[in-house]
């Protein structure tokens, strides 16, 4: 018995259906990639002086900061004082990057890595010894930036605050270590595609197989006796 032959349409049906599936896998792990790759909101830019305001900072031994406001406004030309209030040296350095929380697990490293990456507003060493000091800075663009000690072990303790700029940092949330809503969308989504691409593929060809079945010979099998006519 001859083998079945394949008409043309179906190769083309199979070879558009194996471009679209590829197409899928590729646009998936674009997509993947791109949602579970950490980024970091880009620094402020400089802003425009507009006014003038003040911002009373004063650390000691509690290793925490303790502020006049958490508040200033984008634009402002902030005059800060800080006072130390016990022989342990400090620093106030406020973060550049707007609505980001650094880790409270990270290490002295990885916070000067981050410093490194992303400079500060302020940066001001506060010496042992009981002492005021002042230094300024313009207030950063719209947002809740972080303010830290890096003397080593200091922010591990909790030496760090929030300083809101044209806005109360209550709101502030640290960022997510692991993917977000929007990696499970995606491929929720791809993987739908896929399930309902594989169905049809599934059912047109189980409607064109009975048409185009490959014969029984060309799987192994025996080919089945041809019918017999009646016995007279």
């Amino acid at each position: 018995m001859p083998g079945a032959v394949v008409p043309p349409g179906e190769f083309r049906m199979v070879r558009r259906s194996l471009r679209a599936f590829l197409g899928i896998a590729v646009l998936a792990v674009v997509l993947m990639v791109a949602a579970g790759r950490p980024v970091f909101a880009a620094p402020a830019p400089a802003a425009t002086v507009q006014g003038s305001e003040s911002l009373g900072v004063t650390v000691g031994t509690a290793f925490a900061f303790t502020v006049s406001t958490n508040e200033v406004t984008p634009g402002d030309n902030v005059s800060v004082t800080l006072t130390q209030t016990d022989d342990v040296e400090h620093t106030f350095t406020l973060s550049s990057v707007a609505n980001y929380v650094i880790p409270s697990s990270d290490s002295t490293s990885q916070l000067d890595a981050f410093f490194a990456q992303h400079p500060p507003l302020v940066n001001f060493t506060i010496p042992a010894g009981q002492a005021t000091y002042t230094t300024t800075f313009i207030a950063p663009p719209l947002g809740v930036y972080e303010y830290v000690c890096l003397i080593p072990g200091h922010f591990q303790a909790g030496m760090s605050g929030l300083l809101g700029s044209g806005e109360q940092p209550a709101g502030s949330t640290a960022p997510a270590t692991g993917p977000g809503w929007q990696v499970f969308f995606i491929g929720g989504t791809i993987a739908s595609l896929v399930i309902i691409a594989l169905v049809l593929g599934f059912v047109v060809g189980r409607r064109r197989g009975s048409v185009h079945e490959m014969p029984p010979e060309r799987l192994g099998y025996p080919e089945p006796p041809a019918p017999q006519p009646p016995a007279k």
